[in-house]
């Protein structure tokens, strides 16, 4: 059975609020599986992915990921623009599950709420990412 099987009609009621389609698992992979759910709106994309880790050894299905982003091609410098955060970073699946409403309550109320200024160089996009993924591990672990 598949580790969405209790999330992924949620997963579906969110896509055709934003009206587009849920996508399952990427082709040509399928040493795991995982959720988007990509649309466009004012000219770039957006996009909830809920993956697993994937780490030097390979995939680890045992922590999970939600992650938004925003992004726009354009045709000069650096070839995109984009913008992420990351709701969930390296947790068990069974969390994500629990909390899937309030995760896609926060991933629409903040991809909705973007606008292309917000949008970024790529190489900044990277380190922000980094950024905004260690303080997500620190706060989920909480005090030590």
């Amino acid at each position: 059975m598949s580790v969405f099987a209790h999330i992924d009609e949620r997963l579906e009621q969110f896509a055709a609020a934003q009206h587009t389609v849920l996508t399952r698992n990427r082709k040509g992979f399928s040493d795991f599986e995982e959720r988007r759910i990509d649309w466009q709106r004012d000219g770039f994309n957006l996009a909830v992915i809920i993956q697993p880790t994937f780490e030097l050894k390979g995939v680890d299905t045992s922590k999970w990921n939600v992650r938004v982003v925003a992004w726009k091609n354009i045709s000069s410098g650096s070839g995109r623009l984009a913008v992420g955060q990351d709701l969930v970073v390296g947790r068990p699946f069974p969390e994500i599950e629990a909390r899937i409403d309030e995760l896609l309550d926060e991933a629409g109320t903040y991809l909705n709420s973007l606008h292309s200024r917000d949008l970024k160089p790529m190489i900044n996009l990277h380190h922000q990412r980094e950024v905004r993924r260690q303080r997500t591990e620190r706060r989920q672990k909480g005090p030590e």
